[in-house]
């Protein structure tokens, strides 16, 4: 075997040894057009999200269905039980849409959803310039509708930078598992796999 073809088995195999560590953290279904954070992968963003959002005491999946997270707000702790549902790749921002899957413990202002959205974006691999919560929000019965920029969204930069704009993602947390819907097939030859290891903090082989 040529020193070239021993070269190109090595990045093979480790690239195959690359793809079998994140297996456990995301999984891909070329045929429904699927890709899924496995509760593994959940757990990690979710702990990101808590480490930098001051107010957001805990965000955790719940056994069934959605996220629950809990706030500090005005001295009290809030309860929020809550699912992703869509979001849309504009060409400079991100909207997306959460359903309340319960009504809070407590009656609060808007307020305290703002570090709900703020712990979501950070969720979604992004960061909060300057300790500024995003704005562009707004609450309809029981859904929460917001807005972020799109270059601070990482995990979503990672996994649907080869989409068009105005690319509509339906998603679908149950069981810890997060499920997008994508409009387009995807699969790993689309990803930096080194992202992906740096966004779940895998360590690589």
């Amino acid at each position: 075997m040529s020193i070239f073809n021993k070269l190109t088995a090595t990045f093979q195999a480790s690239k195959q040894l690359l793809k079998q560590a994140l297996e456990e953290y995301i999984i891909f279904s070329a045929a429904t057009k699927q890709l899924t954070l496995r509760k593994k992968a959940v757990l990690v963003l979710c702990q990101q999200a808590e480490s930098r959002v001051e107010q957001l005491k805990s965000l955790k999946p719940d056994i069934d269905e959605g996220l629950i997270a809990t706030i500090e707000y005005n001295q009290m702790q809030v309860e929020v039980h809550f699912t992703p549902e869509k979001i849309t790749l504009h060409k400079d921002y991100i909207e997306g849409e959460l359903r309340l899957l319960k009504k809070p413990q407590f009656d609060t202002e808007s307020i305290a959803y703002r570090y709900l959205i703020a712990g979501w974006q950070i969720f979604l691999g992004g960061t909060i310039p300057n300790g500024v919560l995003p704005k562009g929000m707004r609450i309809e019965n029981d859904k929460v509708y917001y807005n972020i920029p799109r270059n601070q969204s990482q995990l979503l930069d990672v996994l649907f930078h080869n989409l068009e704009n105005d690319s509509v993602l339906m998603t679908k947390l149950q069981q810890g598992d997060l499920t997008i819907q994508s409009s387009v097939a995807v699969n790993w030859n689309d990803f930096p796999l080194q992202k992906l290891f740096q966004l779940f903090n895998v360590k690589s082989m």
